[in-house]
């Protein structure tokens, strides 16, 4: 015997005004983060089609030395915190690419 239950949680909300708002809540995340040369650099946003599929496209550099301990920021390279993040956002999917700057590899 299978007993499966669905449920739906009703927002007061549309599809189209939750992807402005995780947007804007994103965007605010990232502001929020940046400052004297740390946090996340924009390279790239911009709309992409690709086999049908419409979405933004975005590389982002994430500065992330003042984040770690200092005794990790003594003993790792200065690359070790850098990471690039290409993503292909495709509302509700979403692809995403992260390496370290020294592993520079993701397309």
């Amino acid at each position: 015997f299978l007993f499966c239950a669905c449920s739906r949680v009703v927002l007061p909300i549309s599809v189209e005004e939750y992807q402005v708002g995780q947007l804007y809540s994103v965007a605010e995340a990232s502001k929020n983060e940046t400052g004297g040369g740390e946090g996340i650099e924009v390279l790239k946003n911009e709309p992409y089609e690709e086999d049908g599929e419409k979405g933004q496209f975005t590389h982002k550099i994430y500065h992330l030395k003042s984040k770690v301990p200092a005794y990790v920021r003594m003993l790792a390279p200065e690359s070790a915190f850098v990471f690039h993040e290409k993503a292909w956002n495709a509302y509700p999917y979403c692809r995403t690419g992260k390496s370290p700057d020294t592993l520079q590899c993701i397309d």
